[in-house]
């Protein structure tokens, strides 16, 4: 008979969050923060763009490439300039993800023990991870509401964080910038662009989770009916099926971080998802702008 896997600690899951968000946000603040700044540069293109057209303009300048970004924010200093922004990164993402993973594991043992469908779940913990093994249904609800929830009470720290990698701000310290963020936009100010947040993080969660899952299992099969790659190790194919589920996930919402974005650096404009989405798409030839650039979201997507 075999042995039942014992569910793992939730303190487990809370420090093994905080260590990975902490490092994730040194390793890969300099593609958050290009990011940023490029998703703000598309912003005064397409402000360009409209306003040019009224001045009977039919040309617009070359849109700012990763690399020229790259090399513009160096100038604004030094190297270090790409790793501006990562104290409130830091605040954000450690608490942040150390509270998504901890939520994340009791909302998926919650789920396990419970009748889903009409189904009583013996097989509560997979054999492979000591996560609970749900249905793809399961893995999205519990992805999408851990996210959110987590999102909403870290709104404040995303705020500022956007603001401080953008250079349309010229905030001192995180007091300063909150302070600041308060007098002038009150309370809503704070959780700027949430909806569009919401709207990009409980699917990307979800669909993560999904993605993630349904990877591993796929290349389980593989491993286990194939000589070629029955020597490939379980820790590759987690890697591996990170790597996938990021890039499907976070292509298929991308549009919603982008306005996220905006609506953080420019709340005036943009006031919401649809009044942004539509300023933007008004634009023409401006529907791929939703869509890019999603490959740097994928690096540091599993920050929370």
């Amino acid at each position: 008979m075999p042995s039942k896997q014992k569910a793992s600690d939730p303190v487990t899951h809370l420090l093994g969050g905080a260590v990975s968000g902490f490092c994730a946000c040194v390793f890969v603040q300099p593609l958050d923060l290009i990011k940023t700044r490029l998703q703000q540069q598309q912003q005064a293109h397409l402000a360009f763009i409209k306003e040019g057209g009224r001045a009977g303009l039919t040309i617009a300048p070359l849109e700012s490439t990763i690399w020229k970004t790259v090399f513009g924010i160096i100038k604004e200093g030094s190297v270090l300039s790409l790793w501006r922004g990562t104290v409130p990164t830091i605040v954000r993402n450690v608490p942040g993800a150390a509270m998504y993973f901890t939520v994340l594991n009791e909302s998926r043992t919650l789920l396990a023990r419970r009748k889903i469908n009409g189904m009583e779940r013996t097989d509560v913990h997979s054999s492979s991870s000591a996560l609970p093994k749900l249905s793809n249904t399961e893995n999205l609800i519990a992805g999408g509401a851990s996210r959110a929830a987590i999102g909403f009470v870290m709104m404040p720290a995303t705020v500022i964080k956007v603001r401080y990698e953008s250079n349309l701000y010229n905030y001192k310290s995180m007091s300063g910038a909150f302070t600041s963020i308060f007098r002038t936009e009150g309370l809503r100010g704070l959780w700027a662009g949430f909806g569009a947040t919401a709207m990009r993080d409980a699917p990307l969660a979800g669909l993560y989770v999904l993605f993630y899952e349904q990877c591993k299992v796929r290349l389980g099969e593989i491993k286990a009916t194939s000589e070629v790659f029955s020597n490939v190790s379980t820790p590759t194919i987690h890697m591996v099926s990170g790597v996938a589920a990021g890039f499907l996930s976070t292509t298929l919402t991308h549009p919603f971080d982008m306005l996220k974005t905006r609506m953080q650096l420019k709340p005036a404009e943009y006031k919401n998802v649809l009044q942004g989405a539509r300023k933007v798409l008004l634009v023409r030839d401006r529907l791929l702008v939703l869509f890019g650039p999603p490959v740097l979201t994928i690096f540091f997507l599993n920050r929370y």
